[in-house]
């Protein structure tokens, strides 16, 4: 059974219907894989076709990518930032850009990166209002930070996410598919609400992407690894 209201769907074909319509609101979901397995594409999508749908606003912080390249990388699966029923409800901030800043400053080693992170999201959300946030990634941003007590610092994190009442993607990279640990620190996973799990699956020459959903509060949802795959000619994700 879906309750429309209170889940945001990943708008990924056949995963909505095995976890009763979407991700509840106010969930943080960390989502993890190793490079390749279109974390980012994916998260981007669920934001896009969200606010297509005229369901919700969102910020994407990148510390990976730049934002110029984001946008084009975004544009070429059919997502276009510059889209009039997006443009305005959709906004990109790219910490990549201030860190090189800050470092030919010499500032970069004297920011409290958490602390400024968390005030820029208070003013954003007061300021226009977003729902969801997409955060890629979490290990991106520890190298920003020279945490004394890594794991208070993302509990830190999480707890100012939830007093926002925010629907989070926290984008979680993985060293490699035998490393069953979803976090540089061991503590993501058990704060997050839900994690999804995206693999690279190779049969000799051959490499498909599968995803598990490996936990989802307050959700009946799928289990096992299903193959998961972007439909280009369709501009959609869907799993099998």
């Amino acid at each position: 059974m879906s309750d429309d209201d209170s889940r945001i769907p990943t708008f990924v074909e056949g995963l909505d219907e095995q976890m009763q319509g979407g991700i509840p609101k106010g969930h943080i979901v960390l989502v993890a894989g190793s490079s390749g397995t279109m974390k980012s594409s994916m998260t981007f999508a669920t934001l896009y076709n969200g606010v297509l749908n005229g369901d919700t606003s969102g910020i994407y912080v990148t510390l990976e990518q730049g934002k110029d390249s984001l946008r084009s990388h975004m544009a070429g699966m059919g997502m276009n930032v510059d889209d009039p029923r997006v443009r305005n409800r959709i906004a990109i901030i790219d910490l990549a850009d201030l860190r090189v800043q800050l470092d030919e400053q010499g500032m970069a080693g004297k920011v409290d990166w958490m602390g400024q992170l968390i005030k820029q999201l208070t003013n954003y959300r007061e300021s226009i209002g977003f729902e969801i946030l997409i955060f890629d990634s979490l290990g991106a941003f520890f190298t920003l930070t020279k945490m004394e007590n890594p794991r208070d610092e993302i509990f830190r994190l999480y707890e100012a996410v939830r007093r926002l009442g925010l629907t989070a993607f926290f984008i979680c990279e993985m060293m490699g598919e035998d490393h069953k640990q979803f976090g540089d620190y061991g503590v993501e996973d058990y704060l997050s609400d839900g994690v999804m799990h995206i693999v690279m699956d190779r049969d000799g020459d051959d490499v498909k992407r599968k995803m598990a959903i490996v936990k989802m509060r307050h959700t009946n949802h799928m289990l096992g690894y299903k193959p998961f795959s972007w439909k280009g000619s369709e501009n959609r994700f869907t799993i099998l």
